[in-house]
């Protein structure tokens, strides 16, 4: 990247793995009885590895604007804040709505390597992740599981699986736009 030192290969592997913990996460949610509650290990499992997955892959993010990175740094910490929040005081309907802010992390991440290197996922996992913290919040309020969060987490798994294998497929050293990857 013009202006940036790219990452070292160990780096790189650590940034990448934070888009693995993400993929995780949304299996342990779609594995999960009631993802929109912090009552079982697949859901506690979920929340955990999306909210890492998107602090380390933010913390290493390489962008030519900095507000990117603060704002998807800030916005995960937000909802870090939100969801300790939520569990501290009983307020459980902060949980999945600090899930949310952790999702436009997760957004401005995606975002960046749609832009960078053609990676449609990137572009359709915004709205898909959009819908899947308000169903996860309308199926909190209903207090039942609800179709809309299964099938809203599986798109949401598939695309970042997607993702995730072609982000590991992709050349070490190369800057915006210099994937090989593209279509």
């Amino acid at each position: 990247m013009a202006g940036l030192k790219p990452h070292r290969r160990p780096v790189e592997i650590v940034y990448r793995s934070g888009y693995v913990l993400q993929t995780l996460g949304l299996l342990a949610l779609f594995l999960a009885r009631d993802s929109s509650r912090l009552d079982s290990i697949a859901s506690v499992a979920g929340y955990f590895l999306i909210t890492a997955g998107v602090l380390v892959s933010g913390w290493l993010l390489q962008v030519y604007m900095r507000e990117v990175k603060v704002i998807v740094l800030a916005a995960a910490a937000a909802g870090v804040a939100l969801q300790v929040t939520g569990i501290a005081t009983g307020a459980t309907h902060l949980i999945p709505l600090g899930l949310g802010f952790i999702f436009v992390g997760s957004c401005g991440l995606v975002g960046k390597e749609a832009y960078c290197f053609r990676f449609k996922e990137g572009w359709w996992l915004m709205p898909v992740l959009a819908v899947l913290t308000l169903a996860l919040y309308i199926q909190h309020g209903a207090g039942h599981p609800t179709l809309a969060v299964l099938i809203a987490t599986a798109i949401a798994l598939a695309l970042f699986a997607s993702f995730t294998i072609r982000k590991f497929k992709m050349p070490y050293y190369g800057g915006c736009g210099s994937s090989g990857d593209k279509e």
